[in-house]
């Protein structure tokens, strides 16, 4: 019985113990600012962004146990590997979600899971830090508030990363901590806090970056003595590690690297730093707000309460919180503020050639949150500053304080719904032993609606075949070509590439073309076919199986070509032999110097295409299905200032191949 009391009483100093009850309280608010999410955890928002956030924290709960060493190798973008690096890597949302996934729970249930606790954790991080520095639970817990249910995080609910920031306030209290107390601890927890960035997100381990550079400017004069140095050597061991770390784990970013021109998203300056005055929170954007909203890159207002307090704490004489930290948020201020303007100021464009991070980032505005960061750290400390006597007031006060922020960033509820991402179809790929990847139809081009295939990686998440199927900030150089030959599906020479790249499924959804009863008729002569078969049907989706025997008009191409081997054309670009074409549906091709194998779907009536070949090639056209030889043709050579070389289509016959090489 003695045992017993002992552990009731142990439970009960638990959960009076304040950091408990700050993150009970961030809880509820998280479910306050989105719901009815909570309400409901099996719904999504439909949006692209969050089907990709979910697949990709479902990869890694995945892959984590199956094999670590390849978790990069995403099973999207086939038949490229290190795929999960066109994304944001989620790794840390993706390990706190992966519990939830080996229990039996959907993406869906984890990512809703991994939102709630973003803004919790965000909270109870800005809470520990304000708390360090001032003693106050209360200031802590207004300070949390402050930043993490701001409109710049509550405005990008549909971005999972993007509400994982907790590693920023945690990077400036262990920076603080190295530059005071000088141990060697802190300095590995700065180190982590740098990785665990990088692991949550690109955009966020590049504000971390910057934002303890700008703490680093400001306590310059704490390096010059001999302590100084020891810490100032500590910050260089820490950052060396953590690079290294970051070299090794997150090396298929390198491999990617993708970049992108100096970012202009504003036409002015007046209209960029109009983004500071925007919100989307209810009572700011229905009274004031709403013009700057509608005009504004990004929403970067801070709230009054955030202003207001902040302001106390900037122009109050009396220290509340260590030496220094109001020059470091400053700081970090300052350099969000700049770089949120992107190109419009040299800084930015400096920045841009020094650092080869920042070319990968599409939304410089959001640096911006650098600002409302340190203004809500700022906040928490101006609050602490104010005494109340007896302790009940100040709870009080803190309390009705924190309505009125509340009811101040309140946003337009969220509007989950049920998202039947996955059908009997892809439960069959799930049991089926036939190997190969998947393609699902329609793909859809980085130029054209890229943002609709991230449904078909969501659907993925039921059989993890590999799948020709993207989606992410980036994509491999090749894949819009991939996507167009895919789309050339179920032409022969379409399907000959499939099985050269080990596609063992076609998943069409008829009902997602613009011109169906076309798609129906071409799907409808595929009985004299033997290198595909259907293999099932649900609604308006097919399942076709690509089988490994070759199409009789593959068989008749001498020699075999290897389609990997060759560049895909379809369209008059730098270098292709394809120029030009008139009277067909479709028509693409594959070449080399000293070869070309075209594919075209005639129209009725007459057509032809006009080519440029470096050299003289002589072949034949045949029939694209049964193989049989047409006729022979010969083309000769152009130079640059010929016109094209017309070559007319066979009369009679609908899809043909047109085999040419070199004499």
């Amino acid at each position: 019985m003695d045992v017993v009391l002992r552990a009731v009483a142990s439970c009960r100093s638990i959960a009076a113990a304040p950091t408990l009850r700050a993150a009970v309280l961030f809880l509820l608010l998280a479910v306050v600012h989105t719901w009815p999410l909570a309400a409901d955890l099996s719904r999504t928002l439909f949006h692209d962004d969050v089907w990709l956030n979910a697949w990709a924290v479902a990869w890694i709960a995945h892959q984590l146990p199956r094999d670590p060493l390849r978790l990069f190798d995403a099973n999207i973008f086939h038949p490229h590997t290190g795929t999960l690096g066109y994304t944001e890597p989620l790794l840390v949302p993706g390990a706190l979600g992966a519990p939830i996934l080996w229990l039996g729970g959907s993406p869906v249930v984890a990512h809703n899971v991994l939102v709630l606790l973003g803004f919790t954790l965000t909270a109870l991080a800005m809470y520990a830090l304000v708390r360090a520095w001032t003693g106050d639970h209360r200031a802590g817990l207004l300070a949390g508030a402050l930043f993490s249910f701001s409109t710049v995080l509550l405005s990008r609910v549909a971005h999972l990363q993007a509400l994982h920031v907790y590693w920023l306030p945690l990077a400036f209290l262990a920076f603080h901590r190295v530059v005071t107390r000088r141990r060697a601890r802190d300095a590995v927890g700065l180190g982590a806090c740098v990785v665990g960035a990088a692991l949550t997100s690109g955009y966020l381990v590049v504000f971390v970056t910057f934002a303890l550079g700008a703490a680093a400017l400001a306590r310059a004069p704490a390096f010059f003595s001999r302590d100084g140095v020891r810490s100032l050597l500590q910050l260089g061991a820490a950052a060396a590690v953590s690079l290294l770390v970051l070299l090794v784990v997150l090396r298929p970013y390198l491999d990617v690297a993708y970049s992108r021109p100096p970012v202009l998203e504003a036409a002015d300056l007046s209209t960029a730093l109009s983004s500071f005055l925007a919100s989307a929170a209810i009572a700011h954007q229905e009274t004031w707000s709403g013009g700057y909203l509608h005009r504004a890159p990004g929403v970067l207002f801070p709230g009054v309460v955030t202003l207001v307090l902040a302001a106390v704490a900037i122009g109050r004489r009396r220290r509340v919180a260590p030496h220094g930290t109001r020059r470091m948020l400053l700081a970090a201020a300052g350099i969000g503020l700049v770089l949120s303007l992107g190109a419009l100021t040299p800084v930015y464009t400096w920045a841009y050639e020094v650092v080869p991070p920042l070319r990968g980032l599409r939304a410089v505005n959001r640096f911006g949150l650098l600002v409302i960061f340190a203004l809500a750290a700022l906040a928490g400390i101006g609050w602490s500053g104010f005494a109340w006597r007896p302790a009940y007031r100040r709870t009080l006060a803190t309390a009705a304080l924190l309505a009125i922020a509340t009811a101040e960033s309140l946003h337009a509820p969220v509007t989950p719904a049920t998202f039947p991402h996955a059908t009997r179809i892809h439960e069959l790929l799930a049991a089926s032993t036939w190997p190969g990847a998947v393609v699902e139809l329609p793909i859809y081009t980085r130029t054209g609606r890229f943002h609709y295939n991230a449904k078909y990686l969501l659907a993925s998440t039921v059989h993890w075949r590999p799948l020709v199927n993207g989606f992410g900030g980036f994509a491999p150089p090749d894949f819009d070509g991939t996507a167009h030959l895919a789309s050339a599906f179920p032409s022969t020479l379409a399907v000959a590439w499939l099985q050269e790249v080990d596609v063992g499924y076609v998943v069409v959804h008829a009902d997602q073309y613009r011109d169906p009863r076309r798609l129906r008729r071409r799907l409808a002569r595929l009985d004299q076919r033997r290198d595909l078969a259907l293999e099932s049907t649900h609604g308006t989706t097919r399942l076709y199986r690509v089988r490994r025997q070759k199409s009789r008009a593959m068989e008749a191409l001498t020699p075999a070509p290897d389609l990997s081997q060759l560049r895909f054309v379809n369209a008059p670009a730098a270098g292709s032999m394809l120029r030009a074409s008139d009277g067909l549906r479709q028509v693409f091709a594959f070449q080399s110097p000293d070869r070309f194998i075209g594919y075209m779907e005639q129209r009725p009536g007459p057509s032809h295409v006009r080519l440029r070949l470096p050299v003289a090639m002589s072949g034949r056209f045949l029939d694209a299905v049964t193989g049989a030889v047409i006729r022979e043709v010969t083309v000769q050579a152009s130079a640059a200032t010929d016109p094209p070389m017309q070559v007319d289509m066979p009369a009679g016959h609908r899809e043909v191949l047109l085999d040419l090489q070199a004499r």
